[in-house]
């Protein structure tokens, strides 16, 4: 074998896999690295066509998905995958255009240990090519401090009427500052939703959290010098809604939650700033072991 041949065989060799590699540009994203045990961990996977004409993912073939989302634990044992993920359906996307989608990293895998991760996207570019992997990108999951719990049981009426449910109160340091989460779970069947997040909180105010007549929770706390979010999770079907408030005067000091002489609570020295209605809306909340699919 000649010295020309050679050198062409090691020149297609080399000139291949980055070929291939140069279709796509792909980029996994998180907006943050710290999250609670069980929050839900949402990543941006951009992609950007370098083809020079369409293309469409997973079109060749339909039994593997064109996207697969790697997730190891730095030290300890290997998150388990979850048994119905989300889903990827053939993605087209046209010659230098860039798109994003969203994927739940929780969704995919049971992260529900606290620990270090390393999270890798596997682009899958057909049969017979070269896969792309995006670098891999660290997250951390936090058991944060637990403040505040109590236990209580679902009317009769309602949805599992006569089961018990757990609230508890959660605060997660962050580089940004702390937050604040809340967590609901039925202990005794063995399940829990993912945490609420409630917002950041100043550390000058702590919490206050009630339990009304209904056994909803409702939770008062600082998100700044000026804002006050009070929040309300039902307890049986986990739907949430928030409202924020303010001092009445500049002089009237911080609004406390407070329950009046008939049980009702109330907002005491405090004015609401948004129309919008603290009454929990939308669909009920997805148990972690319930997850719904899709991308």
């Amino acid at each position: 074998m000649n010295l020309r041949v050679l050198f062409l065989i090691v020149l297609g060799c080399l000139w291949l896999p980055h070929s291939v590699h140069a279709q796509i540009n792909a980029e996994l994203v998180f907006q943050r690295t710290t999250f609670l045990v069980d929050e839900h961990a949402v990543a941006t996977l951009r992609l950007t066509n370098m083809a020079g004409r369409d293309l469409i993912l997973g079109e060749e073939s339909k039994d593997v998905p064109w996207c697969q989302i790697q997730v190891s634990a730095v030290r300890g044992e290997t998150p388990i995958p979850r048994k119905n993920g989300p889903q990827f359906p053939p993605l087209s996307i046209k010659a230098g255009e860039t798109i994003s989608r969203t994927v739940d990293v929780t969704d995919v895998y049971e992260m529900n240990l606290p620990g270090q991760y390393r999270i890798k996207a596997s682009l899958s570019m057909g049969q017979g090519r070269n896969q792309i992997v995006t670098a891999p990108v660290y997250i951390n999951t936090d058991p944060g401090k637990t403040t505040w719990s109590t236990t209580v049981g679902v009317p009769e009426g309602k949805q599992a009427g006569g089961d018990t449910r757990t609230f508890s109160l959660i605060q997660l340091q962050r580089k940004e500052g702390i937050f604040l989460y809340a967590k609901l779970e039925g202990k005794d069947a063995g399940w829990r939703y993912p945490p609420y997040l409630l917002g950041r909180m100043l550390s000058a105010m702590q919490p206050q959290a009630q339990i009304d007549r209904d056994n909803n929770l409702y939770v008062l706390h600082a998100a700044d010098d000026e804002s006050y979010m009070l929040t309300q999770i039902d307890v049986s079907s986990g739907q949430s809604g928030q409202a924020v408030y303010r001092s009445k005067t500049p002089r009237a000091g911080r609004p406390s939650l407070q329950r009046n002489p008939d049980g009702k609570l109330v907002i005491s020295g405090g004015i609401r700033v948004n129309n919008a209605e603290l009454a929990p809306t939308g669909p009920e909340r997805s148990k972690l072991s319930d997850r719904p699919a899709g991308f």
